[in-house]
């Protein structure tokens, strides 16, 4: 058994994403397109990622077990950031920064790195719609940190580099 370990110094979970107003068939085609405008999101905090079936499920009275089929999947990633000025405000190349993306309301393709980027590391990449910013700072966290989920329009594809 081999864990996923994620604290070492080539081996940090990364999430990039183009947004660069091109429609694209997949995530693999943006990013071999499009790879000067991948902005990396700077100083994840927490990572989650959710693969969610949907179900249906009803009793009959000739039964004594509950019935259940399954509906299509709810797909997000959610992260909780330490806000960067270039990736919050200005962007990468022809992709906007996170919060003019999300105001925006376009369609983003990203990549998460499970470990690294360096080959033979793991992947998952969809499309999805920025959600759920809300920037805050105080005076314990005297850096502005947000939350910021991608709410998946799809299936995951998984891969390696």
């Amino acid at each position: 058994m081999a864990f996923i370990a994620v604290n070492s110094t080539d081996e940090f979970v990364r999430l990039d994403i183009i947004s660069n107003g091109t429609a694209y068939a997949n995530a693999a085609v943006a990013f071999t397109t499009a790879t000067a405008d991948t902005l990396t999101v700077p100083a994840l905090q927490d990572v989650t990622v959710n693969a969610t079936p949907g179900t249906f499920r009803w009793k009959q009275l000739d039964a004594l077990s509950e019935k259940v089929v399954t509906l299509p999947s709810t797909n997000s990633v959610a992260v909780t950031m330490v806000l960067d000025d270039v990736a919050f405000f200005t962007g990468e190349g022809a992709t906007p920064g996170i919060f003019t993306i999300t105001n925006s309301k376009e369609p983003v393709y990203f990549r998460l790195y499970w470990q690294g980027d360096e080959a033979g590391d793991r992947y998952i990449q969809g499309e999805g719609y920025l959600e759920a910013l809300a920037p805050t700072v105080n005076p314990d966290a005297p850096v502005w940190t947000s939350p910021l989920t991608i709410s998946v329009t799809g299936d995951y594809a998984e891969d390696t580099v």
